[in-house]
């Protein structure tokens, strides 16, 4: 048998476990970061599929305040005070949709915009976009992805 020197036995040792505190402490520290960065993940979204009925509208002439309106409608995640307008791609508010609207969490909520600006004039052809803001959170957003194209007579 062969010996090593006097002490190589219980360095050997104290290198083992300290070598196993520092796996059992990189593990821990590995676990403790995946539920941290799940705390942090970006919150849910407020507005969940926007859905556009008629997403292109034009006036009929016909005087029917339907013929000339976009119907479409918002899912919420929250539940809020709302109040949506219309806006053109510039930023420029040309109607409110809903003013002081209460939504519950997780719900549907029809809407319609009858191509008209505040005034009650026709709006200008063109592409338009919501912006929703919610009281309670305290925050103003554009609905994603969604656009209105208010046609010309013409077509």
């Amino acid at each position: 048998m062969i010996c090593g020197p006097a002490g190589a036995r219980p360095r050997a040792a104290r290198a083992a476990t300290l070598a196993r505190v520092a796996l059992a402490l990189l593990v821990a520290a590995s676990v403790g970061a995946f539920f941290i960065s799940q705390g942090l993940k970006r919150e849910a979204p407020l507005i969940d599929r926007p859905t556009s009925y008629t997403d292109r509208f034009q006036p009929s002439g016909t005087g029917h305040p339907f013929d000339r309106a976009a119907h479409f409608k918002v899912r919420t995640t929250i539940g809020d005070v709302l109040h949506i307008s219309v806006l053109t791609l510039s930023g420029r508010r040309v109607d409110v949709v809903a003013a002081g609207l209460r939504v519950h969490e997780y719900r549907s909520v029809l809407l319609h915009w009858g191509g008209t600006t505040t005034a009650g004039a026709p709006a200008a052809p063109g592409l338009y976009e919501l912006q929703i803001r919610f009281e309670r959170a305290g925050q103003t957003l554009i609905v994603p992805g969604f656009r209105l194209l208010l046609k010309g007579p013409s077509g």
